[in-house]
């Protein structure tokens, strides 16, 4: 397959070393002398997530798909060669059924109430990949405490080595909120669609609510992929390429449609 614009290696060998720089270990920011200084025995600053590249589809069939970047380079990507290929779909909640199965993070309202501005939905065979989960955990992941379920801390002047610790890119402050409010990972199926509620482990029920009231949520239809489905025109976000002799191998592709999965071949 010839390709113009450029070569699909360079791109590789770009994507391979963002990677690489990105594996080295981010440490608290240290303020100096004490009682300003992080704690020796504080966590590390979690990693900042890996490089990706955006393009759009402007070629695909059963085997193969071809993915132009900004500057014009088009890259082609064997099917094969794509370790997790996932899709997007837009969609609303008048398509959710009792057999849809909802993923939603955002801010932990407590009563098992989280408050989002998107949710994920998965049906028939993509409900494989997701498990059944409702769980309560701070800003870049960390899992709340036992000693300090809530994390949440006020600012004075008698806590600043604690703040400098978890403040920053990692543990980002929702705007008007006093301290790191915890969040919470749900994921369960439909039960009730006015407010949105879903089943959870434990025979219980959550409820997942906008950011603003009354609002709407945005919402994604999550599928696996094929490069059957890829058309030209969808947007595509790509993650760790590695060039071989025929192609980018891919840790992960995702598409981005414009129309729902239901209308999709119509």
């Amino acid at each position: 397959m010839r390709v113009r614009g450029g070569s699909w290696r360079q791109l590789g060998w770009i994507l391979v070393v963002a990677s690489l720089a990105t594996g080295a270990t981010a440490h608290a920011q240290n303020f100096g002398s004490p009682p300003y200084s992080v704690p020796l025995d504080s966590p590390a600053v979690p990693l900042t997530p890996p490089d990706g590249a955006w393009g759009e589809v402007i070629m695909a069939n059963s085997k193969w798909i071809v993915i132009q970047n900004h500057q014009g380079q088009q890259f082609p990507i064997r099917g094969d060669s794509i370790k997790r290929f996932l899709i997007r779909w837009p969609t609303t909640t008048t398509n959710l059924t009792s057999n849809s199965v909802v993923e939603a993070i955002g801010t932990d309202l407590g009563s098992n109430t989280v408050q989002t501005e998107h949710i994920d939905v998965f049906e028939g065979s993509a409900r494989s990949l997701v498990t059944p989960d409702a769980r309560s955990f701070m800003p870049g992941g960390q899992v709340v405490t036992a000693v300090n379920p809530l994390f949440n801390r006020v600012l004075v002047g008698w806590d600043i080595p604690e703040q400098a610790s978890m403040y920053g890119w990692a543990f980002p402050v929702l705007p008007e909120n006093n301290g790191i409010p915890a969040r919470l990972h749900i994921v369960g199926n439909v039960v009730g669609l006015n407010p949105l509620r879903l089943g959870i482990p434990g025979n219980n029920i959550a409820t997942v609510v906008p950011l603003t009231d009354p609002g709407t949520f945005t919402m994604s239809q999550v599928t696996l992929g094929a490069p059957h489905f890829a058309q030209k025109g969808d947007q595509a976000f790509l993650m760790g390429a590695r060039p071989n002799q025929e192609t980018l191998v891919m840790d992960q592709l995702v598409l981005y449609k414009k129309t729902p999965f239901v209308r999709f071949g119509q």
